[in-house]
């Protein structure tokens, strides 16, 4: 067990005393020995026991552009790293980063300070918690990017924004960007393919993320025919990243599985994005290019899986001046 758990609150009961679990937003009460729904944190006689706390379930290194921040560092190289659990009921039963392997050797284990030093060593300009939800790993996550943020590094998270408001402000100072797995914009949606208590606490994790710390967010979404693909439910979604992220937030619009009506549902949300005045969409073919959205000039080239910045002055379009908005330092931007 750690000594430096935060996000958990020793309460009395009329069996004895439980520990709530505030880094994810299920609240876990777990009495000593229980496990929460994450399957990674147990109940203690004195708080938390974390069974996934330095044991790295995948780590590469990449693009940052992999993990679908295209306006965020473009053209970098970042150490991607995760451990094991999910907050959401849908990633738990099939998530590839959901159990512990119950076969010791197949556990591998980096401390954080090696994680961050390791990132440093192969060059790379950054670190991104990328596999695994970095709510359940909060400890591991709040260490490495405290000492990543040390090292000059830029630091973010993929996330389906399941923490805490009280996690996310112990790692607000050290988080530069996050990528957001946003899976729909109703209750309903949510209970599918999803499944956390409030849906519109996600949002209020994105919002909080840029108002209060100043952060770089890109929204995904992958289309479900039939699920979330409601034209209402899409344009309440578009207008809320437009009103509450700001038109230039990145919208990476994806299908969530085959077939030629979730290719259709597809098209339909980017051109509903477009005309409702987002300024960057995405879909999931190659080579796509950013263009600057009032004079049209390329900005970014993405060619057979490189970056380049070709019509940029600092953050701004060469050709009009226009501010694009793109995430260029570490230094944060209020």
């Amino acid at each position: 067990m750690l000594n430096d758990i935060e996000l958990a609150d020793l309460v009395a009961s009329g069996n004895g005393v439980t520990t709530v679990c505030r880094a994810c937003q299920w609240r876990c009460a777990l009495a000593p020995g229980e496990i929460g729904r994450c399957l990674v944190r147990v109940g203690a006689d004195t708080g938390l026991t974390l069974l996934n706390h330095g044991l790295i379930a995948g780590a590469s290194i990449g693009p940052i552009e992999d993990h679908r921040l295209w306006h965020f560092f473009p053209d970098s190289l970042a150490l991607a790293i995760g451990g094991w659990g999910y907050a959401t009921v849908a990633d738990q039963g099939r998530g590839p980063y959901g159990s512990i392997p119950e076969d010791p050797t197949k556990r591998r284990r980096l401390d954080a300070d090696r994680a961050a030093n390791f990132a440093l060593e192969r060059l790379c300009r950054g670190v991104i918690w990328a596999y695994g939800e970095p709510a359940v790993n909060h400890e591991y996550v709040r260490g490495l990017l405290q000492l990543s943020r040390a090292a000059s590094r830029y630091t973010a998270i993929a996330t389906t924004g399941a923490m805490t408001e009280e996690a996310l402000d112990q790692i607000g100072h050290y988080l530069d960007g996050l990528s957001l797995d946003l899976r729909g914009f109703s209750e309903t949606s949510y209970a599918r393919l999803g499944g956390l208590p409030d849906w519109r606490g996600v949002l209020a994790i994105a919002e909080r993320a840029i108002s209060r710390w100043g952060c770089h967010v890109e929204v995904t979404t992958r289309v479900h025919h039939g699920v979330n693909d409601d034209p209402e439910e899409l344009r309440a979604m578009i207008s809320w990243i437009k009103e509450a992220l700001g038109e230039h937030t990145p919208w990476h619009v994806l299908p969530g599985d085959a077939g030629s009506e979730t290719a259709s549902s597809t098209m339909r949300a980017r051109r509903l994005g477009h005309e409702l005045g987002l300024h960057y969409i995405y879909g999931a073919e190659p080579n796509q290019q950013t263009r600057c959205p009032i004079c049209h000039q390329t900005l970014i080239t993405r060619t057979n899986g490189v970056t380049r910045l070709t019509g940029l002055t600092g953050t701004a379009c060469t050709s009009c001046g226009h501010e694009t908005q793109l995430h260029l330092s570490i230094f944060k931007q209020r």
